[in-house]
């Protein structure tokens, strides 16, 4: 019996050190052929946030929408990024890129600014299962007189993106709202004509002048008209 338990032992270290057998067997799957491919649990995700304007606590949301306090032109904006290993392997990179839209410009944040196509890059390294990491940066809204004129609230979203060492990727966005006095449109004033000194008033009077000549000419007539005949 004792035998037989040996010879069993020796069987299975022998399958352990030929690779016959691994203690992560139901992560691997067997290749045609020989050998193995085994599953990697790298798992991640990112997450985007904007600050409340107005809160100096630094309260962050995920959105601003348009019914949300509102950003001024030219005001500062502050952002959160967290990337967070959610799976049970130590990633050993996660690539971030942080692409900044239109009317909202890069001030200050970790990493690289490429202003020609407005895009921060930095390097989430060794990160730990459970493991969270907050980057903060900022951001500036556009000048008054950059914004669209037609519109007193203009809605951006800034969008980021990050892909670890395993090809894994994912993405967040975040939207804030800039709000700026429009003027509202100004007539323009009224064209004045110009009546006639006489009035309006005064037409139906005009009307009567011909008549009252006429009368004038008849009775210089009646004035040169010679009675014939002499008195009884």
């Amino acid at each position: 019996m004792k035998k037989l338990f040996s010879l069993i032992g020796l069987m299975a270290l022998t399958l352990a050190l030929s690779g016959g057998f691994s203690p992560a067997l139901a992560d691997c799957q067997p290749l045609y052929g020989g050998g193995q491919t085994c599953v990697t649990n790298f798992s991640f995700t990112i997450n985007k946030m904007v600050q409340v304007p107005g809160k100096g606590g630094g309260q962050y949301v995920d959105n601003l929408s348009i019914n949300d306090p509102k950003y001024s032109p030219s005001q500062n904006v502050n952002y959160e990024i967290i990337v967070t290993n959610t799976g049970s392997q130590t990633i050993p990179t996660i690539n971030v890129t942080d692409t900044f839209p239109q009317f909202i410009a890069f001030v200050a944040g970790a990493g690289n600014f490429n202003s020609s196509n407005n895009t921060l890059t930095f390097t989430v390294s060794n990160l730990n299962p459970g493991q969270s990491q907050t980057f903060l940066l900022t951001a500036k809204t556009a000048d008054a007189n950059t914004l669209p004129n037609d519109q007193g609230i203009t809605c951006v979203i800034n969008q980021v993106k990050a892909v670890d060492s395993n090809g894994d990727t994912d993405s967040d966005s975040s939207q804030a709202c800039i709000q700026k006095n429009v003027l509202p449109a100004v007539a323009p004033a009224p064209k004045i004509v110009a009546t006639p000194a006489t009035g309006p008033e005064m037409l139906p009077l005009l009307g009567l002048i011909p008549g009252a000549l006429g009368g004038l000419m008849l009775r210089k007539k009646s004035k040169n008209i010679k009675i014939e005949g002499g008195e009884k």
